[in-house]
C-alpha cells in the first residue's frame, strides 16, 4: 500500500482542498485510516484500477464509476475495496461541485453522479491521470490542477452567497443559530434552506450540527 497527499495550486483555493493518491489499497480499513468520505464533505474521485463501493446506513449500496463526485455523506458509511485498487482522490470543500461543475447537489447526498456521463472531458482526464501515475507526483498534480483550472471561468455566480453562508458557518464552527443566520444575510429561513441544499446538498441546520461534532472529533 502506498498513500500520499498532493497540494492543490493557490487559484483553485478554497474550492479544492487536497489530493490524495491511493495506491495498492486492499482493504476499507486503508481507506479508514485515511479519515476519508467523512460527514459533510464532497471528494472527486477517479478509480484508475479495482472497484470502490460505498453502503450509507439507511441508504442503498453503491458502486462509483472511473470518474465521480460523491458525498456529502450525513451518516456512517461501510466502504468495499475490490483490489488491489489505484484511485486519485479530490477533496472538495461544501460548494465546489455545484460552483465548478454546476451540479445541483440535492440528489448527490449519500449517493454519486458519474461525470463521464456529463462531460467527455472528464474520462480524459481519468486517462491522463492513468499515464501521470505510472510517472511521479508532480505529473499528477499538473493533471489535476489543469483540469480544474479550466473549471474556473465557468463557475455561475448564482447562489454565490451561499459560499458566504458555509465559510461563516465553519468560521463559527457551527455554533450559530438558524434565525441570526438568516437575519445576517438578509434571506428567509425558507430561502436559506433551500438554496443551500441546492449547493452543498446539506440543509443548513444538519450542516451546523456536523461542524460541530467534527468540533468535538
Amino acid at each position: 500500500m502506498n498513500t500520499y497527499i498532493l497540494h492543490p495550486k493557490e487559484t483553485l483555493h478554497p474550492f479544492v482542498q487536497q489530493y490524495i493518491v491511493l495506491e495498492n489499497i486492499t482493504s476499507a480499513a486503508d481507506i479508514t485510516g485515511k479519515k476519508l468520505f467523512t460527514a459533510g464533505k464532497q471528494y472527486l474521485v477517479f478509480i484508475q484500477q479495482g472497484g470502490l463501493s460505498f453502503k450509507p446506513a439507511d441508504h442503498a449500496a453503491f458502486e462509483l464509476p472511473e470518474v465521480a463526485v460523491t458525498g456529502p455523506f450525513t451518516c456512517r458509511v461501510d466502504a468495499r475495496v475490490t483490489g488491489p485498487m489505484n484511485a486519485v482522490i479530490v477533496q472538495l470543500n461544501a460548494y465546489a461541485s455545484h460552483r465548478l461543475m454546476g451540479i445541483s447537489m440535492e440528489s448527490v447526498t449519500n449517493y454519486f453522479r458519474d461525470l463521464g456521463k456529463m462531460d467527455a472531458r472528464w474520462k480524459q482526464t481519468a486517462d491522463q491521470l492513468r499515464v501521470a501515475m505510472a510517472l511521479d507526483a508532480v505529473a499528477i498534480q499538473q493533471v489535476l490542477d489543469n483540469a480544474l483550472e479550466s473549471l474556473l471561468p465557468c463557475q455561475t455566480t448564482a447562489l454565490r452567497q451561499v459560499d458566504e453562508i458555509v465559510d461563516y458557518l465553519a468560521e463559527q464552527k457551527g455554533q450559530v443559530a438558524m434565525l441570526d443566520l438568516a437575519l445576517r444575510f438578509k434571506t428567509s429561513r425558507h430561502t436559506l434552506e433551500r438554496q443551500f441544499m441546492e449547493v452543498t446538498g446539506l440543509t443548513p441546520q444538519l450542516y451546523n450540527r456536523i461542524l460541530r461534532k467534527q468540533r468535538y472529533a
